[in-house]
């Protein structure tokens, strides 16, 4: 658990970093500077090339997060495994682009009428996809030799520095919109550059086919998982993506009100950032217990990341839920309308790290077929969900068919988990952390806020003292009923040193 506790701190505190950067250019710079239909042309296509990048990378990277340690060996070059996936992800991102080339006619038959922009800019996922499944490709064999660091510094820090300062360029007029876009894409591409320069500098870039090494039963493992894996990722980027779709394909919303959405969406976004650290630090840690069979392990594991994911995710999501009224003075007229879809996305946020890492203990143990199986499941029910709320209620009806299959997709993997296993992972202390968090909720939107007529900058200093009065009650609560024997912990570690 040290490995966990100090590589997930590390991984936070760079991300959180990055949510700062990601907020003042995704949540207030963006939507000042772009029109809504900009706004959802750049999050459409990102969201698009997560799914193809899945597609391109053939379930590899899943492969390797289950099998790695049968090919780890530095001295013979980790038995070519980055070759391995370097070559099946050439020919996935191979098939994406003939896919894409082939669905063109039929994109610009249902988005030409409400997304023109979409139509213009499509060709724009084949390089943004093969930067962005480069990037999973490096960044997952970085984790996989316990550096999980390096990928979330890049991915959650330097590249949304650098579109920040692409949005600057184009706020002074030195660029139009279109080379805004190439200096946007310029972003990924250098994010990725970094990350091959980082495995390279850990003397890990290993390319060589002297060494590849492949029994015949590891690689009949190794491609049935990858199978199965593969529809998983799609499916679990298709539930991430779909509403998104969906409300840009409804003629009565389009690229405008997917702007809307995904600004809100990306509120929610910063609930869920210390279970992404968690998760990349955690996974191979959870792949070599299951190799020595340690259940004991993975029973602590899976408890403590229940425990404090609740207790971090519950403290983000009553600071964002209690300061969106001041938020959005600093956002153009009809951004509010993502009131609600802040509330719904991010307690979904909320419930999938509540359950902590379920999903990793499925997922690389002997029943993975049934994570897979879970996932599909939910993809079709995520569509058939959305397909009913989204005309009857906007883009509120996406926030809340994305809540509910994130319950009951958790609620399965739970109970598998604790059926097939015998592990249980909630306490008392989970029960008394919503508690906390629903009482410093209701005390913190208790006290005025500042009137529409006030200055906007009396906004900003009720956001700074009302966050530090979420904070430190909070906080305090959880420290002082030691609802967290890690938080405690770690404080007197803290005293001694210092």
């Amino acid at each position: 658990m040290g490995i966990i506790k100090r590589q997930t701190i590390q991984s936070s505190i760079y991300t959180y970093a990055g949510v700062g950067v990601g907020f003042l250019t995704q949540g207030i710079f963006f939507p000042n500077m772009f029109s809504k239909a900009q706004v959802g042309l750049l999050s459409l296509l990102i969201s698009l090339s997560l799914v193809l990048a899945q597609l391109a990378n053939l379930g590899m990277n899943g492969a390797g997060g289950r099998y790695f340690p049968y090919f780890r060996n530095a001295e013979r070059q980790h038995n070519g495994y980055l070759l391995l996936t370097s070559l099946a992800t050439l020919v996935g991102f191979s098939l994406c682009v003939l896919g894409l080339w082939l669905a063109r006619p039929w994109i610009i038959q249902n988005n030409q009428g409400q997304s023109p922009l979409f139509v213009d800019y499509y060709y724009l996922l084949i390089p943004l996809t093969l930067f962005t499944v480069c990037f999973t490709v490096f960044d997952n064999y970085a984790r996989l030799l316990y550096d999980p660091v390096t990928g979330t510094v890049l991915q959650q820090f330097v590249q949304r520095l650098l579109i920040l300062l692409a949005g600057v360029v184009y706020w002074f007029g030195w660029v139009t919109f279109p080379q805004f876009l190439g200096l946007w894409l310029l972003a990924f591409f250098l994010q990725t550059i970094l990350m091959i320069l980082g495995v390279a500098r850990d003397r890990s870039l290993f390319f060589h086919h002297r060494f590849f090494s492949l029994n015949p039963d590891l690689r009949r493992n190794l491609i049935r998982y990858a199978a199965l894996t593969l529809s998983t990722a799609l499916s679990s980027q298709i539930i991430l993506t779909i509403d998104k779709v969906m409300i840009n394909n409804t003629k009565e919303l389009g690229l405008d009100a997917t702007g809307v959405y995904s600004i809100a969406a990306s509120f929610a976004t910063v609930i869920a950032v210390p279970a992404t650290a968690l998760y990349k630090v955690s996974g191979t840690l959870i792949s070599e217990s299951w190799k020595s069979n340690d259940l004991k392990n993975i029973l602590t594991i899976y408890q403590k990341s229940c425990l404090n994911q609740l207790i971090a995710g519950c403290l983000v999501f009553v600071g964002v839920a209690a300061n969106l009224s001041n938020v959005f003075r600093f956002l153009p007229a009809g951004y509010e309308a993502g009131y609600y879809v802040i509330l719904w996305l991010g307690l979904g946020k909320l419930i999938d790290m509540a359950t902590g890492i379920n999903g990793i203990i499925l997922n690389t143990s002997r029943y993975y077929v049934y994570d897979s199986v879970f996932f599909v499941l939910l993809t079709f029910f995520t569509i058939a969900v959305n397909n009913y709320l989204i005309p009857r209620f906007g883009i509120n009806g996406a926030a809340m068919g994305g809540a509910l299959a994130t319950l009951l997709y958790n609620l399965a993997r739970t109970l598998f988990v604790g059926f097939a296993f015998r592990m249980q992972p909630f306490t008392w202390r989970n029960g008394a952390v919503v508690v906390v968090g629903a009482v410093v909720w209701w005390v913190a939107v208790q006290i005025p806020y500042p009137a529409a007529t006030d200055a906007k900058w009396q906004n900003m200093l009720d956001i700074a003292w009302r966050s530090l009065l979420i904070t430190t009650l909070f906080v305090g609560l959880i420290v002082g009923l030691k609802l967290s024997p890690d938080i405690n912990q770690t404080i007197v570690s803290v005293r001694k040193r210092f």
